[in-house]
């Protein structure tokens, strides 16, 4: 099971998160999506219990800027602030149980609200979010009762245990996920919006034997 939305607006429509563990936001300023590819760390496994979100937030917008290079496009520039309202309404739709672009908190109803809280009112913004798992889950297949907790096994003869992704094979499945739907890819594919922001929140999935999953969240801004 995975879930994707995304939202895009002109200025004229209807319109604690930021963690400093193995990557700093200046860090931003000293790669591009190629030397972050040659970087150790984010090979390392996405433990959901120990989660560097700063990391994992990076990673996601390096392997986006990847797509937007190959496609002749401008690389996103990064945007704390726009990582705050991503990672805060990743943690608002855990935390409040909701999914959507519309929040269940009143004056963050809209993404304008998420924008403008953070001091933010580019003419044009959009959004793209998703409720992914954060392990190699094949979906469609079945998996048994945990016996031991976060240890997954499908139904198979051979007990074949679900692996855990890294931080960059994670950004990697969900930005494919994104860029194989055509309202998404137009997101992270269009030209004008030049700023980005990403942010997850990691929750376990009630459905399906609290398997850990993540709600991720892109927020582009122009110029």
């Amino acid at each position: 099971m995975k879930k994707l939305s995304f939202v895009a607006f002109l200025f004229f429509l209807s319109t604690s998160l930021l963690f400093s563990q193995n990557w700093q936001s200046t860090d931003y300023t000293k790669h591009t999506w190629k030397t972050f590819n040659q970087l150790q760390i984010i090979h390392e496994k996405l433990d959901p219990s120990d989660i560097d979100y700063s990391l994992l937030h990076a990673a996601v917008f390096y392997v986006t800027n990847e797509y937007r290079v190959q496609n002749q496009l401008k690389p996103f520039q990064y945007a704390t602030k726009m990582e705050l309202v991503a990672a805060g309404h990743a943690a608002d739709m855990v935390k409040y149980n909701f999914y959507g672009h519309q929040s269940k908190i009143r004056n963050k109803r809209k993404l304008r609200d998420r924008f403008q809280i953070q001091g933010l009112n580019p003419v044009m913004i959009g959004e793209n979010i998703s409720s992914t798992a954060a392990l190699q889950y094949e979906y469609g297949r079945k998996v048994e009762r945990p016996q031991s907790p976060g240890v997954f096994v499908y139904q198979t003869s051979k007990s074949e245990i679900v692996p855990m992704h890294s931080y960059i094979s994670y950004a990697r499945e969900i930005v494919r996920l994104w860029m194989e739907s055509p309202g998404h890819r137009a997101n992270i594919l269009n030209p004008s919006f030049t700023y980005l922001g990403t942010g997850s929140a990691v929750y376990g999935e009630k459905s399906f034997y609290n398997m850990p999953y993540f709600m991720n969240v892109q927020c582009f801004g122009s110029d």
